[in-house]
């Protein structure tokens, strides 16, 4: 039997990512009906932004450096979900995400209708700290990757 001390906890890497319009990157899921941020776990010994970098190009295409934490939310099963800054992507790259299938542009109004309850309040809070300026950067061994 496994130590219950020794297990590490599991944890979720998500990107918020925008469109110049202000629109938020979503993707289907497979184990939800609602939308979610692209993410997902991280490799045993991953760095936090190279699962979300990871998850993120695997679901888009798209290829971003995600350097900032917007938000950590502790949940539980999987306790920590990790929210990185994604940034803006330009007009090009949102052309080459729409032809792929299973994603979603979707603005702050409609947030609510297309995510699940627990998703929404970390993307609102995530795109609240990202307004104010307001992240915490993603050190590896002290030193910004």
């Amino acid at each position: 039997m496994l130590n219950p001390l020794c297990v590490r906890p599991r944890t979720h890497h998500q990107a918020l990512v925008l469109n110049e319009a202000g629109e938020i990157l979503l993707v289907e899921t497979a184990r939800r009906t609602a939308l979610a941020l692209p993410g997902g776990g991280a490799d045993r010994s991953e760095p936090p932004h190279l699962a979300a970098r990871r998850h993120l190009e695997a679901a888009s295409g798209l290829v971003r450096s995600l350097h900032c934490i917007l938000v950590v939310d502790y949940v539980g099963a999987r306790p920590f979900h990790f929210v990185h800054c994604g940034g803006q992507v330009a007009a090009d790259q949102v052309e080459s995400v729409a032809r792929r299938r299973a994603l979603h542009w979707v603005d702050e109004e409609r947030l609510l209708d297309v995510v699940a309850p627990d998703e929404h309040r970390r993307i609102s809070h995530a795109l609240a700290f990202q307004a104010w300026g307001s992240m915490l950067p993603a050190l590896v061994h002290g030193m910004r990757p």
